[in-house]
Order: C-alpha cells, then structure tokens, then sequence
C-alpha cells in the first residue's frame, strides 16, 4: 500500500468512530433515559466496551465509565443480565416499560437522523444539479435542438428542482424519472453555462427507443449546488429523507437475504460493512463539500442503525423485544438459558454476516 493509500485510511477510520460511536451513545442515552423515566434501575452508562479504562463519575445509582474498546457504548440495567430480586430491575418491570426502554434508543437514533437532515436541508440545501457531458451520438438530440450546450448545468425542469436529500441508488433518479414522465411532451427548462449564468429554455423531449436512448440525449456528470433554505421546508425534507433512508435500507437487506440464499459468493450490490463505510468517509474527506456530506452520511447512518436495531433478532433490540413478549405469553420469569441461547446464536451470526460483507469490502478497496 502506498502512503497516500495509508494516509487515506489514517483519515478515514478515526472519523468513522466518531460518527458510529456518536450514534451508539445516542442510541445508549435514549435506554438510559427511558429506564429512568419508567423506574428502573441503570447501574452503568458506558463509553466504549470493556475492559474499563476510567471511572468518570457517579450518581446515587448510576456509574459513568470510560472503557478501553472505542467501539460503541452500553447501558447496563438493574435485572437485564442476571435475575434480581429488586423490585426496579428490568425483568420485574411490566412488560410495557420493558418494551418503552427497548424501542427508546430506536426512537433517538431515528430523532437523530432527522435532525442531522434537517440540518443539511436548513444550512445547507443542496440541490442536484447535473453537468451536461455530451450528447448521444444517434442523431440531432432534443438539448441540441434547444440550444443546450456541453459543459451547461440543469437547474430545474417546468420549476421543479431535485434535493440531494431525495435519496436512492442513483443521485440523478429524481431527474431522470423526471425527463422519463415527460417524454413526448414540451418543458420549460432552466440552464447554467458555466459562468453560472442562468436561462430559460424550451425543450421538446423525445420518447426514448432502440435508436434514441434519452429522452433528453445527453449524457450527465455530478453536480449539486447549494440554495437558501428555510426551517419549515427544511422539516419537511428531512422527515422525508429519513422515510426514503429507512426504504433503502429495507431494500438493500432484502436483497442482502436474496444474496446470501441464491449467490453468497458474490458480494451484496450497493451494502457496505465497516470497512465499505470507511472506504466512503475517507472518499469524502477529500471532497470540497465534506462538512455537509459526513452530516448527511451520519444522518443515514443513524436511520440504518435505528431500523437495524429493531429486526427481531437477537441481540439486537428487536430481538430482545421478542424474546419479552414470548416470555410474557409463556409466563416465564427471570433471565435464563433461553435469553443466554439466543443471544449468544445471534451474536455469532451478526459476526459471520459482518465478516462475510467485509471480505467483499476488501475486495473491492484494493481493485
């Protein structure tokens, strides 16, 4: 590996942690808000996974540590591990604080992506604003006949414009279903040269077929641009980028599932693991907008994390959540072999599925 490949990870990894530890002590502090809400005894908030580094504080029931694995965090409750006579342990609680104080750190993981989107959709706003490279070589295309030229940038189509926040696999979705609903028809477009000189032209799309692909005929490059944002479109953005995030990810694990039944030799299409993750911090560190876009990934992150979180599955929330409800219908008491069982099948699974996506991601870093 050369030093600038070096340099590039020695960049990226640290800010990762940040992130990914951010939104795990958010995710912790909503378990740990809920416990007290409801009663129930939290005997540690922890930074990082054992073994213990330091003893931050303490208050009349609660130690605050600082652990040597800058992994993640923890909350350990009174009850939750072991059986326990006390009568604010979690597994003496009703079932309906339990299921409060499991879902509580969903329910700030998805707070959090919103307000990390709202941000980026209030200070920053950026819209998607593709670059035209080129024309298709079938013939005199409907840009060239409005007088688009190569280098032009489109703003908007009939005054719609396109957020960055409209997430989906491809940045240019929104514009190319766009162009496709209107094909066949006449639109007003507004056009940039590139000295940001904006104008107005009318365009008559064409329906696209085995000889003229487009719509449009143009070939696009990257681009977006930043526009003045306002709190309550700001709201409304980011509460429906969190929506779109949360799709994704529902997406993305049913064809992770599909992959691993029908072709687990092949890497999973558009899923990352930590070193993918890594890979796309560090390509963004490098770019001129980084600030807005570890803001936007950290929003999605968290969407991820929250819905992540709550799939049945243990040792995940969700799975613990299940593993509540079945022991409430069962009449089943304390912490016993069926909790230690599926958690410690669960935790191994997670650790093969995340060393299975992680070879792909190594892979395909070093192409």
């Amino acid at each position: 590996m050369s030093l600038d490949g070096v340099l590039f990870w020695v960049r990226a990894v640290p800010v990762l942690l940040f992130i990914l530890v951010g939104l795990v002590l958010v995710h912790e502090l909503g378990h740990f808000i809920m416990a007290r809400l409801t009663g129930v005894r939290v005997l540690e908030f922890g930074i990082g996974f054992p073994p213990k580094a330091k003893v931050l504080g303490h208050d009349h029931e609660t130690e605050y540590t600082l652990n040597w694995l800058p992994i993640g965090g923890f909350v350990r409750l009174e009850g939750e591990e072991t059986d326990s006579e006390d009568p604010r342990s979690l597994s003496n609680a009703p079932l309906s604080r339990q299921l409060l104080i499991m879902v509580a750190g969903v329910g700030m993981n998805l707070l959090t992506a919103v307000l990390l989107l709202f941000a980026v959709a209030w200070i920053f706003n950026p819209m998607v604003q593709p670059v035209v490279a080129g024309f298709a070589a079938d013939g005199a295309t409907p840009a060239q006949a409005a007088g688009i030229n190569a280098g032009d940038t489109l703003v908007s189509i009939d005054g719609r414009t396109h957020s960055l926040l409209d997430f989906g696999s491809d940045p240019f979705g929104g514009w190319r279903s766009d162009l496709l609903s209107h094909a066949g028809q006449t639109v007003t477009m507004v056009v940039a040269n590139s000295a940001g000189e904006e104008r107005s032209v009318t365009v008559h799309l064409r329906v696209p077929d085995d000889q003229h692909s487009g719509s449009l005929g143009v070939s696009m490059g990257f681009s977006f641009a930043y526009t003045a944002g306002n709190p309550v479109d700001a709201i409304q953005t980011s509460i429906g980028g969190t929506g779109k995030a949360l799709t994704l990810v529902l997406v993305a694990l049913g064809d992770v599932g599909k992959q691993i039944a029908t072709n687990p030799t092949q890497g999973p299409s558009g899923v990352a693991g930590p070193v993918g993750i890594a890979a796309d911090v560090g390509h963004v560190l490098s770019q001129n907008d980084a600030p807005m876009l570890l803001l936007l990934l950290a929003g999605i992150l968290s969407a991820n994390l929250a819905l992540i979180n709550i799939l049945p599955f243990p040792p995940l929330d969700g799975g613990k959540v299940l593993i509540m409800v079945v022991k409430r219908v069962f009449g089943m008491r304390g912490v016993g072999a069926l909790e230690i069982a599926t958690n410690l099948i669960g935790f191994g699974l997670l650790m093969a599925f995340i060393a299975w996506v992680s070879f792909f991601d190594i892979v395909r870093a070093g192409q």
